[in-house]
């Protein structure tokens, strides 16, 4: 097992690792568009996106990023807009107008402060490689005098990880375009002192 940083070359195998286990009920054509786009717009630099590789390849994963820090990810998007049937397109759209909405709610949150990251994407197959990883960030973003590391996250997710792992819950939203009347589903907001 080895701790390396993620590059952009590493993305289509990522993409494919979490589309593995996010499947969506809209289609295999939205589950794989989606999470490559999840991907990259949550990447941002080698310096603080690290991998855990092992013999059976890429198992955990964590990026951050400092506030301000831009990607390629919408070119990205818009060159695969066109690819897409209509409906599938609306469902792109959909989900990329809750990551901005929810991302822009977090950095409104983080406001200008010189010394916090953003947790941008944390994705682990195998137990205890994600805490591995994130304990790597950590020191990372400790060596450049971050003291807060803030995340979002959703109901989708394994978000209880984060209060069992020192992160304090700061907001909550419910999104009405992905709930039904039986189930609801949430972001949250989180943040934890790091330095």
């Amino acid at each position: 097992m080895e701790i390396k940083a993620f590059y952009p070359e590493d993305i289509i195998t990522l993409a494919r690792k979490v589309s593995e286990v996010w499947e969506f009920e809209e289609s295999p054509e939205f589950t794989k568009v989606f999470c490559e786009y999840l991907v990259r717009c949550n990447y941002y630099t080698p310096e603080f996106s690290l991998k855990i590789v092992d013999e059976e390849g890429l198992q955990a994963i964590a990026f951050a990023c400092m506030p301000g820090e831009e990607n390629d990810s919408e070119i990205w998007l818009q060159e695969q807009l066109g690819k897409l049937s209509p409906e599938i397109k609306k469902y792109i759209l959909r989900s990329s107008a809750y990551i901005k909405r929810t991302d822009a709610e977090l950095l409104k949150m983080m406001g200008p402060q010189p010394h916090a990251a953003k947790f941008s994407l944390f994705f682990s197959r195998k137990a205890g490689y994600g805490t591995l990883v994130l304990e790597h960030l950590v020191e990372k973003l400790l060596q450049q005098d971050v003291k807060w590391l803030y995340l979002w996250t959703d109901s989708w997710c394994n978000w209880q990880y984060y209060p069992r792992h020192g992160f304090e819950q700061i907001g909550q939203g419910l999104l009405p375009e992905f709930s039904s009347g039986d189930e609801k589903y949430y972001y949250f907001l989180f943040r934890k002192q790091i330095g």
